[in-house]
């Protein structure tokens, strides 16, 4: 039975602690926090046997077989080169890293290491999402023309590490990066050519302004630190591939816009997508040379696709099954990112060698 240390006792690990301790072929030996007092906390819900303060200590024990990392974003490089550096699995929560070189080194480590890096991109382990991905593999939708990936939110507020850009915070970075990856999954990860996007910063005090509605929402960190509050408020971009294919992408936390949520929106040469990311429905529009066309909402059931990512987590570090989730792939995915920042920042497009 593998035995598992959780690094960060923060939010997001509640969801790998459960996930864990649900799964019959591990068991959590360790957690640790600079927070003594959550680490504790969290080790009395979960019965973890070992508390540290210092996670390098944790990375010592020779037990611990593999490692979930659920620290802030700017934390995530250097425990995942130390954890790989120790020998162990890693399974690192998103944002991958700060940006897409960070992601390089980690891919190198890897490689040198022989261990399994496995970045939390979470959303392709729902149902729905696998059930899209075996449609499009099928051929049944043909060549994928075009796609739209959005998060957008009328008022969701932001605080401490957060709401800092040098430390991987925003909208885009921490949120709509699912939708983001889950279109560029659907579409089977194409070689991005060139990106343009436009950034604004309006409305930033509207979270704390609103005493109701979606401002309730913050995302907060226990961490104590000093921050600055300088994320774009919404984002959008376009970027074109080398297959031909284009992909927008739309990502606020604070815009007036009437239609508030998150999807992904595929359409292609014989059948089209649009997968609702809040309520998992997905709906289909197929060519049925009528010539007209066939709507379908097919039923997908609902699974806890962290349960479902740890176990298969699990499986690529026991018995060498093939990982989901590239590194590869993320370091395309933070390629993206970055160019999207690096384009609203400028007012110019990024052109990929």
């Amino acid at each position: 039975m593998m035995k598992i240390g959780v690094i960060g006792a923060g939010n997001i690990s509640n969801a790998h602690l459960d996930a864990y301790q649900k799964n019959k072929k591990c068991n959590i030996k360790a957690i640790a926090d600079l927070n003594e007092k959550q680490a504790k906390t969290a080790a009395e819900n979960y019965e973890i046997p070992d508390v540290y303060t210092d996670y390098k200590e944790l990375l010592s024990d020779q037990e611990i077989d593999a490692v979930s990392i659920c620290t802030p974003t700017f934390t995530h490089k250097q425990i995942v080169l130390d954890a790989l550096k120790a020998g162990k699995h890693v399974l690192c929560e998103k944002p991958p890293a700060l940006n897409a070189e960070e992601v390089r080194e980690c891919r190198n480590a890897q490689k040198e290491s022989g261990k399994v890096l496995m970045f939390g991109l979470v959303c392709r382990f729902f149902n729905q999402t696998q059930y899209l991905k075996q449609y499009i593999e099928s051929g049944k939708m043909g060549q994928v023309i075009s796609a739209e990936a959005a998060r957008v939110k009328r008022c969701f507020g932001y605080e401490k590490w957060f709401a800092d850009r040098k430390k991987g915070g925003g909208f885009l970075r921490d949120s709509a990066i699912h939708q983001l990856d889950c279109a560029m999954y659907l579409m089977d990860y194409p070689k991005p050519k060139t990106v343009v996007a436009s950034q604004t910063f309006l409305n930033s005090d509207l979270p704390e302004k609103m005493s109701q509605g979606e401002s309730n929402w913050f995302y907060q960190s226990c961490d104590t630190g000093e921050y600055e509050n300088n994320i774009e408020t919404a984002i959008t971009g376009f970027v074109t591939f080398e297959n031909g294919a284009c992909l927008h992408v739309k990502s606020a936390s604070v815009l007036n816009t009437v239609e508030s949520g998150s999807h992904v929106v595929m359409n292609g040469e014989h059948a089209g997508i649009k997968y609702n990311m809040d309520n998992f429905e997905v709906n289909l529009v197929e060519l049925d040379y009528g010539p007209c066309f066939k709507e379908s909402t097919p039923q997908v059931s609902k699974n806890s696709p962290f349960c479902s990512e740890i176990s298969h987590f699990l499986d690529c570090c026991k018995k060498g099954t093939e990982c989901i989730c590239k590194v590869e792939e993320a370091e395309i995915l933070m390629q993206i990112i970055d160019a999207m920042i690096t384009s609203a920042d400028t007012r110019q497009p990024v052109v990929f060698d």
